[in-house]
């Protein structure tokens, strides 16, 4: 037998994706359920493991830039400056095709 679905429009009209309900008295899951179980500690390992890279990293890149702001922004700007300069190159070069 299958389980009923409730159906769901979504904001552009299309018929959006319905989940299965399910019988609270069977303790079934739908598998968007099991997946976030299955996803959930992994994610709060990473978020740790980035917390941890940021508090090891922050104190790294900021001591440079507060001890010699002005050498910061020109490098900043000559970055900018550079990229640029290779957006216009490469708009004008694909405005150059030969067939």
């Amino acid at each position: 037998m299958v389980p009923p679905f409730e159906h769901e429009v979504s904001s552009n009209g299309q018929s959006a994706v319905a989940e299965p309900q399910t019988d609270q008295g069977t303790g079934l899951r739908t598998v968007r359920e099991q997946v976030v179980q299955a996803i959930d500690p992994l994610q709060k390992q990473l978020d740790a493991k980035l917390h941890q890279l940021d508090e090891a990293l922050r104190p790294r890149l900021e001591q440079p830039v507060k001890e010699k702001p002005l050498i910061a922004v020109a490098i900043a700007a000559a970055g900018g400056v550079l990229l640029g300069g290779l957006t216009v190159l490469a708009v004008l070069a694909g405005g150059r095709r030969s067939n």
